[in-house]
């Protein structure tokens, strides 16, 4: 049995009846690091686990951070001066982006108000219909669609360029070349290119995900490797935003990049401003390009598979139900919550604050807390019958963390919206092939073949030419026993 095997399995432990509400887990816990490392599963206590701020610190994700990133911090982190001066740079680009795009008054906050709202979800769906548009002329010569590198990933990266503001490095970086060039000696079909689009998303992805990996798959230390990896590929990343920062007239007026720049002067005397501000830029992308881009791949792959139909939900049904406008946002956010739900896999780490008792339970200080949302967003007591695809607003999701308290994701109506309006968008235009299957590499979703349908009128192309005849041919490289030992890193994060 794997260490992730066994990890589900206490984690399954622990939501019946009479379980404990935390049990130590001694596998995670790191030689020469005192701290320890207990497990929550239940749905009441993962919950209250990441809501009490006073018992459980965010400060690991600021230690982990610190090791490969020098200043930069996430929101997700302490609630200290400087986190409130990013909440402060945030909201004051959100109204600059409100003034350029002339919002109507709202009682709600910026984020969730319904004009940014309307405003993102047309966004999405411009982009949306552009990469379709050319997903759809190269289709009618036959060739499959990759979903997860050239839909979803390259829409998340095409939202964050626009809503943020910030573009990829101009050349792809000696790590991202190495990266690409080892899964397409890997990986079976047609390699994937560093051009175009195609390459500035790729680009981005692969040098935020070393860092994501460091930060939220680590529970007490990160091995070695990973944080030399992260240290290298975050200061690349930055660079970008650097320039992005330098010259701002780069991006659009109604980025949050332009955003900061504008709001700046609101801000005179604050030494800090600039750091702060790159790192608002830098989180959000992130969340952006990896997160969304992730999570519309796995949804897709869910809603193609077994597991999808035996949970009640198709991928047509999926696109007819997010596609129908009588449902209010909320069902819709519920919908996407619902799938993100039943697609697991997320986990989040909170550190113990002072010795004390917890649901008898004796804690030291810097103890670990791994909190299992995918076994809390299935738990019985919370979610009657949990296999079963059944979303309503009143559910209690924790799928992208707490829905209360100072911690609850800036990003998440962005996350949702974008979400819907990418499924949504693909009606009559693409649809999973016979037996499609998400393929992953390097921790995350590579392939997820997807077919063009046939729209009346549509011109018929001509066939191209394809350089290298890999579609249904596994080509094994030279050296291949260096290959294997590098797939220590496509494994992730230790856990």
């Amino acid at each position: 049995m794997s260490g992730t095997d066994e990890l589900a399995k206490v984690a399954q432990a622990l939501l019946k009846p009479h379980a404990p509400a935390l049990e130590r887990y001694r596998p995670l816990e790191t030689d020469g690091d005192s701290a320890r490392v207990f497990i929550a599963a239940r749905h009441d206590v993962a919950t209250e686990v990441l809501s009490d701020e006073v018992r459980f610190s965010l400060r690991h994700y600021d230690l982990l951070l610190a090791q490969v990133a020098g200043p930069v911090r996430y929101l997700v982190g302490e609630d200290d001066a400087l986190r409130k001066l990013r909440i402060s740079q945030l909201h004051a680009a959100q109204a600059h982006v409100d003034k350029v795009r002339k919002a109507p008054p709202s009682p709600d906050p910026a984020n969730l108000a319904p004009s940014y709202r309307a405003w993102i979800a047309g966004i999405a769906r411009e982009e949306a219909d552009a990469i379709l548009h050319v997903l759809e002329r190269r289709g009618r010569t036959g060739e499959s669609v990759n979903f997860a590198r050239e839909y979803a990933f390259l829409l998340a990266y095409r939202m964050a360029r626009r809503i943020i503001g910030v573009a990829a490095p101009a050349e792809p970086t000696a790590f991202v070349r190495l990266l690409i060039a080892v899964r397409n000696l890997l990986r079976p079909g047609p390699w994937v290119r560093l051009k175009g689009g195609m390459g500035a998303a790729t680009t981005m992805l692969t040098l935020l995900q070393p860092l994501f990996g460091h930060v939220f798959g680590t529970v007490t230390t990160s091995p070695g490797w990973l944080q030399a990896i992260s240290r290298s590929t975050t200061r690349d990343a930055l660079a970008a935003f650097d320039l992005a920062w330098d010259l701002p007239g780069m991006a659009r007026a109604d980025s949050l990049l332009a955003g900061l720049r504008a709001a700046q002067s609101d801000f005179e005397g604050n030494a800090d401003y600039r750091t702060q501000g790159r790192s608002v830029l830098f989180e959000l992308t992130g969340a952006l390009v990896l997160i969304v881009g992730k999570s519309l791949a796995e949804i897709a792959a869910f809603a193609t598979s077994p597991r999808g139909h035996a949970a009640g939900i198709g991928w047509p049904e999926l696109v007819a139900r997010l596609a129908d406008d009588t449902p209010s946002p909320a069902d819709h956010d519920a919908t996407i919550n619902e799938m993100l739900r039943l697609v697991g896999g997320s986990r989040l780490v909170r550190t113990v604050r002072s010795d004390c008792t917890w649901r008898g339970v004796d804690l030291r200080e810097g103890d670990r807390v791994l909190v299992m949302v995918e076994a809390a967003s299935r738990d019985p007591a919370a979610f009657p019958d949990p296999g079963t695809f059944a979303p309503d607003p009143a559910r209690p999701y924790i799928t992208s963390g707490p829905l209360q308290g100072p911690h609850v994701c800036y990003g998440r109506v962005i996350a949702w919206t974008i979400m819907r309006e990418a499924i949504v968008a693909t009606a009559g235009r693409i649809v999973p092939a016979k037996d499609a299957k998400l393929a992953v590499f390097a921790a995350l979703p590579d392939d997820l073949p997807f077919a063009i349908q046939a729209r009346p009128n549509a011109p018929a192309a001509k066939p191209r030419h394809r350089r290298r005849g890999r579609r249904n041919t596994v080509v094994t490289p030279p050296g291949t026993i260096a290959m294997r030992n590098l797939k220590s890193f496509f494994k992730g994060p230790g856990q």
